[in-house]
C-alpha cells in the first residue's frame, strides 16, 4: 500500500521552496553532480546525432580553440608514427 499517489508528487513539485532545496542539495553532492553530468551528456550525445546545426557549432568552437588544434596535430602525428 502506498501513501502517496501521482497527484501528491505533482503538488510537491509545485512547492518552489522544496524544489530550490532539492536543487541545492544536488549541486552540493559530488556524486549526484557526476550522475547529472552523465545524464545530460548522454542526452546531448543523442541530440548530436540528429542535430546538424548543434554539431556544426561544436566543431566551429573546437576548431577556434588553439588547444584543440594542438590536440589534433598531436593525434595526427601519433597516427602517422
Amino acid at each position: 500500500m502506498s501513501f502517496i499517489d501521482e497527484s501528491d508528487v505533482k503538488r510537491l513539485l509545485q512547492d518552489q521552496e522544496l524544489i530550490t532545496e532539492i536543487a541545492k542539495a544536488v549541486v552540493e553532492d559530488p556524486q549526484a553532480m557526476d550522475e547529472l553530468a552523465e545524464d545530460i551528456a548522454d542526452k546531448l550525445s543523442d541530440e548530436l546525432e540528429d542535430d546538424s546545426e548543434l554539431r556544426r557549432r561544436i566543431v566551429e568552437a573546437a576548431v577556434a580553440s588553439p588547444d584543440f588544434k594542438t590536440k589534433i596535430v598531436r593525434k595526427l602525428v601519433a597516427e602517422m608514427s
